[in-house]
């Protein structure tokens, strides 16, 4: 099984009052708002920093292959991220 993981990410609002729109490098998500952590809450179209929780695939260097919880926008549930921008539980 894959280790729980967060990682760094930009959120704004998504389309429901149960999700955020997160980003990750070129890939966007609807995520449900129980898996992302912020400090103050986005509104207004505004994005703020947080975390997204996400599973660890994968690891090859400095890079780490993680899946998240939620619908795709842009790219796959899969993307390759760089280490420094995990948060391990």
């Amino acid at each position: 099984m894959s280790k729980a993981i967060y990682v760094t990410c930009t959120v704004s609002e998504g389309v429901f009052s149960s999700e955020f729109h997160i980003n990750i490098k070129d890939s966007s998500y609807y995520v449900d708002r129980v898996n992302v952590q912020v400090s103050q809450l986005p509104h207004n179209g505004d994005e703020v920093e947080g975390k997204v929780i996400a599973y660890l695939v994968e690891e090859k260097g400095d890079q780490a292959l993680i899946e998240l919880p939620g619908e795709p926008v842009a790219g796959g549930l899969r993307t390759w991220v760089s280490k420094a921008d995990l948060v391990f539980a």
